[in-house]
């Protein structure tokens, strides 16, 4: 029973941040989007921040994890199109809890209006692969200066995160996830010619 109180908790929260933006939660809003008493956040999590920073977690892992195995050495023979589907279908991972919602979403919302604690915890995930990335485009991009390839990785990091609104209103249907791989398709040819363009 307390594992499933959790996740609802933090189901509720996910979509509070999603939809309203991580300003928007409270106590009392996630109690009552849970359909549960409001105390029972406070019970679980004891604030606020640490449901925040469960839930950054729950969002976070599976992207490094789908960017594992991005290495300059692992990926030495690995042609430009799969390190790049590497790269960015881990940005297209479905949120923890909310349907129609990415975990980067989630992710973005935390970092530009969340905590310094879970802000960071994301930031310097992110900053370690980003480095690790650009080392493993240098040999496949040996036209592009450091600097350049640095900022074509921010504007294709951008563009798969999109402009807002950032959830789809009509939740896909279950086990239809045919909408990601358009989504994904789309960002793939738009990554390669950014990159090679």
């Amino acid at each position: 029973m307390a594992d499933s109180t959790r996740n609802r908790l933090l189901a509720a929260a996910e979509r509070i941040l999603v939809e309203q933006g991580v300003n928007a939660l409270s106590v009392r809003r996630i109690g009552d989007h849970a359909g549960l008493n409001p105390t029972l956040v406070t019970y679980h999590f004891k604030t606020v921040l640490n449901l925040l920073d469960e839930l950054c977690s729950l969002n976070l892992d599976p992207i490094l994890g789908g960017w594992r195995g991005i290495d300059p050495a692992a990926c030495r023979e690995t042609e430009l199109d799969e390190v790049l589907r590497l790269w960015l279908a881990p940005m297209f991972a479905p949120a923890a809890f909310t349907p129609g919602g990415r975990a980067l979403i989630v992710l973005d919302e935390i970092v530009a209006h969340g905590d310094p604690v879970p802000r960071l915890k994301v930031m310097d995930a992110m900053t370690e692969f980003a480095a690790r990335l650009r080392a493993t485009l240098v040999p496949k991009l040996p036209g592009l200066a450091e600097d350049e390839l640095r900022a074509r990785v921010r504007f294709i990091s951008g563009a798969a995160l999109g402009p807002p609104p950032r959830i789809r209103r009509a939740p896909p249907d279950a086990g239809d996830d045919s909408w990601m791989g358009d989504d994904l398709a789309r960002m793939l040819r738009f990554a390669r010619a950014a990159l090679t363009g």
